[in-house]
């Protein structure tokens, strides 16, 4: 048992690493995102689509 956790304690950031990886990668990619993606992008144009104007103000 004591060899099994000092190999978790010197390799365990080898297979840790790019499990997290994977984990992150499968979250954004997941089915559902999309959508999410999609309405967060538009947050910043909310404010023109309520003033009315389509564009950056006249300089």
């Amino acid at each position: 048992m004591n060899e099994f956790i000092e190999f978790v304690r010197d390799y365990g950031w080898y297979v840790a690493v790019p499990l997290v990886f994977i984990a992150i990668v499968a979250w954004v990619y997941r089915p559902g995102a999309k959508k999410s993606y999609a309405a967060d992008g538009n947050i910043p144009f909310e404010e023109d689509r309520k003033n009315g104007t389509s564009g950056p103000p006249p300089a």
